[in-house]
């Protein structure tokens, strides 16, 4: 089997050197044949090598590694690339939203092993430009605005704000939306309630479902209380969500 060929771009040295070292060690499949310490440099050994795979550290003086993607996408130059970062904030949720490969410094040589793995079974390649394009456009923002849901083909991507509710179906969970068909993944609920903490309009109302209540259409009080969706959809408050679903709902009111 013909090695992948990699480029590392990270203005450390030692990470570079010690990235080296863990491909070396734990990857006969990949090759590393040029490394660079800025944006500038990396992209002339891309354009001259054509790798792979490409290692591209975020946060680097001058042009940035999101800067040096933006690039990339411009001169339809598509080599697949795994992030490295060392700040856990909030880009990283737009890194697990966009569904695009990243790994935290230091490094974990479990998470580095199954990066390659993933790379090894790639997408087709316009499937990865919208995976990279999602992720910029993401982590421009604070908090993200486009959800890349794993499908059994690839990627589905989807507007958070168009996401009317999210309901389960014990390993599955079905995704309603006002601009899709319904979208079923091998993802339970708790998958989705954890990728949209920090999005104050998400909100858990049954042990079944997760609505988006800027997709309510109203609430009625009656009996135990019942939320009718923009669609329709009746869903059931349970009694032990009654708290949460006020305190959401009193957030947004004018």
């Amino acid at each position: 089997m013909t090695k992948l060929k990699a480029i590392i771009i990270d203005d450390s040295p030692q990470a570079r050197k010690l990235l080296l070292m863990m491909l070396e060690e734990h990857s006969n499949d990949l090759e590393v044949i040029g490394e660079a310490e800025q944006a500038t440099q990396g992209l002339d050994l891309i354009k001259q090598h054509h790798p792979d795979v490409v290692f591209l550290d975020i946060e680097m003086p001058g042009k940035s590694g999101i800067q040096l993607a933006e690039q990339l996408l411009i001169e339809k130059i598509n080599p697949a690339i795994v992030f490295t970062t060392a700040y856990n904030d909030y880009a990283l949720k737009a890194f697990r939203l966009s569904a695009i490969d990243y790994l935290l410094k230091p490094i974990n040589e479990n998470h580095l092993e199954e990066a390659i793995e993933k790379i090894k079974k790639l997408h087709p390649k316009a499937e990865e430009e919208k995976k990279l394009k999602t992720f910029i456009d993401n982590y421009d923002d604070q908090l993200p605005k486009t959800l890349s849901i794993p499908s059994a083909s690839g990627y589905i991507f989807i507007k958070i704000n168009e996401i009317q509710y999210i309901k389960a179906d014990g390993s599955y969970t079905h995704i309603y939306s006002s601009s899709e068909k319904a979208i079923t993944v091998s993802k339970n609920l708790k998958y989705f309630e954890t990728a949209l903490e920090g999005y104050s309009q998400f909100v858990r109302v049954h042990r079944s479902y997760l609505i988006n209540i800027f997709q309510m259409k109203k609430f009625d009080k009656q009996n135990r209380g019942e939320i009718v969706m923009n669609d329709g959809v009746l869903i059931d408050l349970a009694r032990e969500k009654r708290e949460d679903f006020f305190n959401a709902v009193e957030k947004f009111m004018l």
